[in-house]
């Protein structure tokens, strides 16, 4: 079994978040959260209730391999997580968010519904590439 990891989509507004399965196969959204001064409290329940074992936090990297301000901000956003004492390791999320926005187009899911899914599914995408850059 594989110990579960937590995937963050960070966004300044909100955070996407998804956990992967026990046997490392597949990712599942959880609902996001607003990036308030609530965000850490929340987390630490959700890392305590899904014993989580890893934080695998998306780099916002551009395409031309920069890291720009969304970067920076994705980095400052890690040093906060710090107090949440668990292990962390950026991933490279570049088109997770297009991803997420091209599959609820094809899912012809409405747009209205669209805002509130399209940051943990971005965070889906970005653990199952982990996974399977992992071997899993």
């Amino acid at each position: 079994m594989l110990p579960r990891f937590l995937a963050i989509d960070y966004g300044t507004k909100r955070l996407g978040l998804a956990v992967n399965d026990l046997l490392g196969l597949t990712a599942q959204p959880l609902p996001y959260l607003a990036n308030d001064s609530a965000k850490l409290k929340a987390l630490r329940k959700i890392i305590q209730e899904k014993e989580i074992k890893k934080i695998i936090l998306g780099l916002p990297v551009a395409l031309s391999g920069q890291e720009e301000i969304a970067a920076r901000k994705a980095r400052d956003f890690a040093e906060e997580l710090r107090v949440l004492n668990l292990p962390l390791e950026f991933y490279d999320e570049r088109l997770t968010t297009a991803a997420a926005h091209k599959m609820m187009v094809q899912c012809r899911l409405p747009g209205r519904n669209r805002r509130e899914k399209v940051d943990s599914l971005a965070a889906c995408i970005l653990l199952e590439d982990y996974l399977r850059s992992q071997g899993a």
